[in-house]
């Protein structure tokens, strides 16, 4: 009987055995694939991350002082802030060299009529050097309030015409040829000749404020006759007597 019992209780056991085994195995697994998992999804984080980034993978300056640090940073931040209009039609380029007989390509006259600004531009900061447009700047607004002492009002239509022809050389999709270039090119004229005016308009503007103390000076003498006047009014009607005597009547006045 009691090998017979043996027998029946050693399968019971393996059995418990083999399922605690079995269970430490299975979370073993499990916290393995987490691990696994954990680790692929950071790496897959940090890749997307460096990719979408503008800056290096490495810091920028790394193990240098703070002060170039910083200088390096600022630098590097101006960058987005460079902007640049280049000239397009280059002289030593033979394709824009036009011979006496030749067809003219159909967009060189919107080149030349963006080109042609600068022309405007440089006489601008000829007669003003503070007047320089940064090329982000709208040149309708940079011409309206540059040009608006020499052309008054009735000038400023001239600017609207000209900045109207500008844009549609330079944005506007429809034709813009000899005829557009040339109108284009009278208003320029005219713009150019009112930017002359810029130094002698600035110089008459500045010349009065130039003697700010004459004015005091004859308010002074001014209010000093005005009171001499007073005083003597004062005085006059001092010495007149404060009293009328009235005559007396005639014996020989008879009454009514």
């Amino acid at each position: 009987m009691q090998p017979r019992a043996e027998k029946l209780t050693k399968p019971k056991n393996m059995s418990e055995e083999l399922s605690g085994v079995t269970v430490i195995i299975i979370i073993g697994l499990g916290v393995l694939t987490f691990l696994m998992l954990f680790i692929f999804a950071k790496r897959q984080i940090m890749r997307f991350a460096l990719r979408s980034r503008r800056g290096p993978h490495v810091p920028i300056g790394h193990d240098a002082p703070k002060a170039l640090k910083r200088e390096i940073e600022r630098r590097l931040d101006l960058i987005q802030k460079i902007v640049c209009e280049p000239q397009l039609i280059s002289k030593t380029d033979p394709r824009y060299i036009v011979c006496p007989g030749q067809q003219i390509p159909a967009h060189y006259y919107r080149l030349k009529a963006v080109d042609d600004v600068k022309i405007l531009e440089s006489e601008i900061t000829k007669q003003d050097s503070c007047l320089v447009r940064h090329p982000t700047e709208n040149l309708r607004a940079y011409l309206l309030t540059t040009l608006a002492a020499p052309l008054n009002g009735s000038g400023q239509r001239l600017i609207h015409q000209f900045c109207d022809l500008y844009e549609h050389a330079r944005h506007d999709p429809n034709h813009f040829g000899d005829e557009e270039y040339q109108q284009y090119n009278r208003l320029l004229l005219k713009l150019v000749d009112a930017a002359k005016l810029l130094k002698s308009y600035n110089s008459r503007k500045s010349s009065p404020n130039r003697t700010p103390q004459k004015k005091p000076n004859l308010d002074r003498s001014r209010n000093f006759s005005a009171d001499k006047e007073i005083l003597s009014v004062v005085e006059k009607m001092e010495a007149r007597p404060t009293t009328l005597t009235i005559p007396s009547s005639n014996d020989n006045e008879t009454p009514v």
